[in-house]
């Protein structure tokens, strides 16, 4: 028999009795919420982690047999959240929004692994790395904060220090010295390391080959992306996409041995 409308609505209304008698907690889950929006704006990705992984957690437990779907809902509320509270006070609502369903397609693709934790963790460095952005660069000398800006906005494109240099107006020579000397690692260096980093994303997050993503890096080809990648993070993008426990967004300088986030 088919349901009436009353019949919907009070069936959904016992719903959530059921849910409110099954867990009387909820305002520790608030508290969680609110530490969570907190951390996310701290850029504490530890706490957020921790605090996110709670909140689905309970969210599973009141859920039973239908959590898988009852927590990707609540990933996509997460979301939601973090791009009203955090994202539109700093970023425009087109970048927010942009971001949000960007999000959503992150919980969309992992929504049938049943993998809490690695969802979890993969929203939490996605939106943090979004919330730090990339800052106007406070370095001492104009032309190479200039330079980091265009690099920054011009990262999917073929970029040359030739066609830098003449931005600048000085030799290749004058400005590999002075971003050096006021950057601390070479202009090269900086842009195949802003490249690595930014691909991780596209990596870890979609179905793209490796090979489009090189190509939408403006890699001449898959395999100097590949030795490029490895050069500054020591795994291959296909290692990076298949171990979950490397970091994102981050890279090592040659011979330093230390993860530096550019």
């Amino acid at each position: 028999m088919r349901e009436t409308g009353l019949q919907y609505m009070t069936n959904l209304f016992m719903d959530r009795v059921e849910v409110l008698k099954s867990y009387e907690r909820s305002e520790d889950f608030y508290h969680l919420e609110k530490d969570l929006l907190e951390a996310m704006a701290e850029g504490d990705r530890a706490r957020a982690k921790d605090r996110l992984n709670q909140i689905v957690t309970m969210v599973k437990d009141i859920a039973g047999d239908r959590w898988v779907k009852d927590v990707a809902n609540y990933y996509v509320i997460f979301a939601a959240l973090t791009a009203r509270f955090l994202m539109v006070p700093k970023f425009s609502p087109e970048w927010a929004v942009a971001t949000n369903i960007t999000a959503m397609r992150i919980v969309d693709r992992k929504a049938d692994r049943k993998d809490i934790v690695e969802t979890t963790n993969d929203l939490v460095e996605f939106f943090i790395h979004v919330l730090e952005g990339r800052d106007k660069p406070e370095l001492s000398h104009p032309v190479v904060n200039d330079i980091i800006q265009f690099i920054d906005a011009s990262i999917e494109d073929p970029i040359t220090v030739e066609q830098l240099a003449k931005r600048a107006g000085i030799s290749t020579s004058h400005l590999s010295r002075i971003f050096r000397e006021h950057a601390g690692l070479t202009l090269i260096d900086y842009i195949n390391m802003r490249k690595i980093e930014e691909s991780q994303f596209y990596l870890r997050n979609t179905d793209l080959k490796i090979a489009e993503v090189s190509d939408r890096f403006s890699f001449c080809n898959q395999s100097y992306f590949t030795r490029t990648f490895k050069k500054y993070t020591n795994v291959t993008p296909k290692q990076f996409r298949e171990r979950k426990d490397i970091d994102y967004f981050s890279s090592v300088l040659p011979g330093s041995g230390e993860a530096a986030r550019t």
